[in-house]
């Protein structure tokens, strides 16, 4: 394992460890790499006052320019999205825990893939298929 800590930014929230009291796991995933490698874990978490977050755990991936992150309501191939997708904003940084707000019109339970998607090269780094809790 190399030491390049080029995370892009903070981490924003704390992302991994177990949930807070009032707070509910709808649904995971191991994260694969499909362009580049990756692991770590993605969370799709009921907080309690009835918002949603997804959270990448221990994630670690390649950087990349204009990584973004996608919520999807189908299947991710490495060149293709499949399905309608949300786009959580900018990967916060390659390495580490992280956590996106779900925006409040979306059902977390229809969507059943995260991507972390480079938009500059129209590839997926890596995706989580996402198993209901």
């Amino acid at each position: 394992a190399s030491s390049t800590s080029s995370a892009q930014g903070g981490g924003g929230g704390d992302g991994g460890g177990g949930l807070d009291a009032g707070n509910t796991l709808l649904a995971s995933g191991a994260v694969e790499g499909q362009a580049h490698g990756a692991s770590g874990e993605a969370s799709v978490i009921e907080l309690e006052d009835g918002s949603s977050v997804l959270t990448l755990a221990d994630l670690e991936t390649d950087n990349g320019p204009d990584l973004r992150v996608y919520l999807v309501d189908g299947t991710v191939e490495t060149g293709s999205i499949n399905g309608e997708f949300i786009d959580l904003g900018g990967l916060k940084g390659n390495i580490g825990n992280q956590e996106y707000e779900i925006p409040a019109d979306a059902d977390p339970a229809t969507y059943s893939t995260v991507s972390i998607w480079c938009r500059a090269f129209t590839v997926s780094f890596a995706k989580a298929d996402l198993q209901p809790s």
